[in-house]
């Protein structure tokens, strides 16, 4: 049965009521965007010069005996973390990060691996908790503006853990920022730390002096740099979701505008209909008078 004009006005009404909402949700994921990959960029200079100092005191000879450097000669358990947004509508992002999670979890079962789960974020939380995975830690407070104080909260723990031996592996699953069209869900290794690689090119030790010892810069550092990886990879998740939410809702808004014209196209052939029927009516009774 067709609609009448009516409930087609009614229909066009609440969807152009739809397109102004996903509309201002672009354009604050556009304004939120910016910020977050500001916030990505300004992290990489850091992060860089952090690799620069370790690689040049690892390549001076220095002493790599350190607690978060230590491989496990058998891993038994390992940490892993989550990370996903608080909020939803930002198509896939929180999907595919879970997606991972649970992949990356079943693979370390495979291998006769505890898998110790934290989850930071809601969606990922919620997600897990529904689906009867255990928990180990959650955390759904961490803002929109990560700070380092944030970055510790998360992983001051996973150190603790990990040092103590009640971990032998951190794995991080988050989303790696390539660029405004990239993203994708990664697992990185958190701890233990990867020893630095010499570069290319170079051969034997550098002739470093170091004051204070270079083995005291070092595990001075190592704590700094988890850190600081961890705090990037916050900003990440942050940038990603921002970019995912754009795109979400620029395509609603997209959607709802074609709606909007076939409606209205829909509107005026039921309109030309309704006057057309009325002129045939009216013809009709005006021959009938004339019989």
């Amino acid at each position: 049965m067709a609609e009448s004009p009516k409930e087609i006005r009614k229909r066009i009404r609440s969807v152009t009521s739809t397109k102004k909402i996903t509309k201002t949700m672009e354009l604050v994921a556009t304004s939120k965007m910016k910020r977050a990959q500001d916030r990505v960029q300004a992290a990489g200079p850091y992060t860089e010069k952090l690799n620069e100092i370790i690689s040049a005191i690892a390549a001076g000879g220095a002493n790599l005996d350190l607690p978060l450097l230590q491989k496990r000669s058998e891993v038994k358990k390992v940490a892993l973390v989550l990370l996903t947004a608080n909020r939803g509508l930002c198509g896939g992002f929180n999907a595919n990060l879970i997606k991972l999670a649970k992949r990356t979890y079943a693979d370390q079962k495979e291998q006769g691996r505890e898998v110790q789960l934290t989850c930071v974020g809601k969606k990922g939380s919620a997600t897990l908790r529904f689906q009867e995975y255990a928990i180990h830690r959650t955390i759904v407070d961490i803002p929109d503006k990560a700070t380092f104080v944030d970055a510790h909260r998360v992983v001051d723990p996973l150190v603790d853990d990990f040092v103590n031996g009640v971990v032998d592996e951190v794995l991080v699953v988050y989303p790696h920022w390539q660029g405004m069209g990239a993203q994708p869900p990664t697992v990185k290794k958190l701890l233990p730390i990867e020893p630095p690689a010499a570069e290319a090119g170079s051969t034997g030790k550098l002739d470093f002096i170091f004051s204070p010892p270079a083995g005291d810069i070092l595990a001075d550092l190592l704590p700094r740099y988890v850190t600081q990886t961890m705090y990037t990879m916050l900003v990440m998740s942050h940038a990603g979701e921002q970019v995912a939410r754009r795109t979400a809702m620029k395509s609603a808004t997209d959607n709802a505008q074609e709606m909007i014209t076939h409606l209205t196209r829909t509107l005026n052939r039921a309109r030309q209909a309704q006057i057309t029927q009325e002129i045939a009516e009216i013809v009709g009774g005006a021959a009938a008078l004339q019989k």
